[in-house]
């Protein structure tokens, strides 16, 4: 990885530009969190999309079923077309079915409330227990946006990101958990929500996975995997001499 502060500029810099590009990426924290299994059920929905899409995606589910139990009683094809068309609708309704058949096997009811008590780093063991429907995003996700503490949720669109910049070099051998320390030690607390939320935006609109838009995207000029994609493109275009 580049030196701490080089990163750390670098990240400020696109956090900000992103932020100019995407007004609207940025969600303002609700008034009231949801209870845990609901922000893990959500997050569900989050990982791997943008906030708006996994708005409308929870809001179907929420729509659609009576309560969690019947939609752990469900089929993974039945929740998938609900939250369709959220990419990857059927992993996504496979997760929240077994997170919540873990959590009603555990404890009898669809209630973590319990866990709030419990410090940041009791309560990510205990969550990561959950091992059908929780991922490293998922822990991050709750610890960043309903308990207060310092987390960076990292899903593959923003590593995607991550890596076009050099910020993560490809084919690190460092873990996610690694990886996402390291975020979090050049983005303060204060900026992490909105963080995740313009990485999402951004690899959605812009820094797709094929054929993303490098001349409309703002962070062209600092991004290595941009600059080589402008150059080869501008090659390209170069009418070739006849002989």
């Amino acid at each position: 990885m580049p030196a701490i502060t080089n990163k750390q500029q670098l990240l400020t810099q696109c956090q900000a530009a992103l932020k100019k590009r995407f007004p609207l990426a940025v969600v303002e924290a609700a008034d009231e969190p949801r209870p845990l299994l609901e922000e893990l059920i959500y997050a569900a929905c989050r990982e791997g999309s943008t906030a708006a899409d996994a708005d409308a995606g929870y809001a179907r589910l929420r729509k659609a079923f009576i309560d969690w139990n019947e939609v752990r009683v469900s089929t993974v094809q039945e929740v998938g077309e609900v939250l369709r068309p959220l990419p990857g609708a059927g992993g996504r309704s496979k997760r929240i079915i077994g997170l919540l058949q873990e959590v009603f096997e555990d404890k009898y009811s669809f209630d973590l409330s319990e866990l709030d008590k419990k410090g940041l780093k009791d309560t990510a063991r205990k969550l990561r227990f959950y091992k059908e429907g929780v991922t490293d995003y998922a822990v991050a996700w709750v610890v960043q946006r309903s308990l207060g503490g310092h987390a960076i949720p990292l899903d593959e669109p923003t590593l995607r990101v991550l890596r076009r910049l050099g910020v993560v070099e490809e084919g690190e051998p460092e873990s996610l958990e690694a990886v996402r320390a390291s975020i979090e030690h050049v983005i303060p607390k204060a900026r992490g929500p909105e963080f995740t939320d313009v990485m999402s935006v951004h690899a959605k609109e812009l820094c797709t996975e094929k054929d993303p838009d490098c001349p409309a995207c703002p962070l062209n000029r600092d991004c290595p995997y941009g600059i080589e994609n402008l150059a080869k493109r501008a090659g390209d275009a170069k009418p070739k001499k006849s002989r």
